[in-house]
């Protein structure tokens, strides 16, 4: 029995990557959304090489767990649920491209609104 190391030490997971089952999975995927979701979120159109676990879960290889990413989002996203403070830019606004910032919240327009306006003044 040889042990596990990597993303495959985590017990939860129920395939291992390295399995023909895990690659056969991937490329159906793949397959059906060939384009990295999160990238098309902020309309990009960028190839998807990865197939992540929505919930983290990588014992839930259902479906609606599974999403394709390019590697960039992919690598991004798993740092962030390890709790990892991660970066992601802005747009060409110079606007977070970063979903949660809170610029992209709402909480922040109004005092940037408000500051603004004091501007124009």
């Amino acid at each position: 029995m040889s042990s596990r190391t990597g993303r495959n030490a985590d017990p939860r997971r129920t395939i291992p990557l390295n399995s023909s089952a895990w690659r056969r999975l991937r490329e159906s995927v793949l397959a059906s959304e060939p384009l990295c979701r999160h990238c098309q979120a902020r309309g990009l159109v960028t190839p998807a090489t990865d197939v992540d676990h929505v919930s983290g879960d990588p014992s839930d290889n259902s479906p609606d767990n599974l999403q394709p990413l390019c590697h960039i989002c992919h690598s991004l996203k798993t740092a962030s649920d390890h709790g990892k403070a991660v970066s992601q830019g802005c747009d060409a606004d110079g606007l977070p491209l970063d979903s949660n910032h809170p610029w992209n919240r709402g909480t922040v327009q109004p005092l940037m609104a408000r500051n603004q306006k004091s501007l124009e003044s």
